[in-house]
């Protein structure tokens, strides 16, 4: 495989498992901002599981994220305990640089957090409470199966497969490369979305969201978290302009009829 088609693979993984992340996981599913057709809906989890893990428990994790936003209850805020635990230290448990850079730079260790995470819950360690805030996704058969232990971990080791059946190892390294994109992405918007060194806070949200340009480029529009957290059901964050690749990828949706009703304020429905 040539460097060039190495780069294509690494940036066709990156688009699609993104996608999986902003509009399915997060858009669709946690804060309901469109409706989707039940092909779609069931794509859209699938890609977003090859990347983030179980949908039920990311759902669950965001809204109570939403729910105690830069509190000392909120999962990762980088106002508690410093920047770094807002990026990474909150899934291994520290508030040091070092192993938190490490963990960032790792590309596969949100994977193998997620194994680590289902064999604490196959011994009786760790309860799936954030079953409790997710009642609406647990009546649906795709989602209970994702989120049952050790489903995501056979569904990252089939990726592996795949990957290395078709690429051999430079495929191995654009999924690799993939991955870890895809996660500090992820996180950019839980530190530095919610640092104040960073953007701008057009609203008063009573917590420290931030919108910020930039990371906005590399998350599909994410990074306008302080207009998020104002209307967390918008389908589009970029309210005022700006790179939202998610709300254009939502648009066309709605063109060809595989999605509908996209949700916005009301102040911004004619923009």
């Amino acid at each position: 495989m040539s460097t060039l088609e190495s780069s294509a693979l690494w940036l066709f993984c990156t688009t699609l498992l993104g996608l999986g992340n902003t509009v399915g996981f997060h858009r669709l599913l946690t804060h309901r901002a469109f409706k989707a057709s039940p092909p779609l809906r069931w794509l859209l989890t699938l890609l977003g599981a090859a990347h983030s893990g179980s949908p039920v428990f990311w759902v669950g994790l965001h809204r109570y994220h939403h729910a105690r936003s830069d509190t000392e209850d909120d999962p990762h805020s980088p106002n508690i305990d410093g920047f770094w635990r807002g990026h990474t230290g909150w899934i291994i448990g520290t508030s040091h640089p070092l192993p938190c850079i490490l963990f960032a730079l790792s590309g596969f260790g949100q994977q193998a957090m997620i194994l680590k995470h289902d064999l604490m819950r196959i011994i009786g360690q760790n309860p799936p409470t954030w079953r409790q805030i997710t009642t609406d996704l647990m009546g649906e058969r795709l989602m209970r199966f994702l989120d049952t232990p050790l489903v995501m971990p056979a569904l990252f080791a089939l990726q592996v497969w795949g990957v290395y059946t078709l690429f051999s190892w430079p495929g191995i390294a654009a999924l690799w490369l993939s991955h870890r994109t895809l996660t500090n992405a992820s996180w950019a918007i839980n530190s530095i979305c919610h640092w104040e060194r960073f953007g701008v806070a057009r609203y008063d949200t009573k917590e420290a969201s931030r919108d910020v340009w930039w990371v906005a480029w590399f998350t599909n529009g994410e990074g306008y978290h302080n207009s998020h957290h104002r209307f967390p059901k918008s389908a589009r964050h970029a309210l005022h302009g700006g790179a939202d690749f998610s709300w254009a990828v939502i648009q066309l949706l709605v063109s060809v009829r595989l999605a509908s009703d996209p949700w916005l304020p009301r102040s911004f429905r004619d923009h």
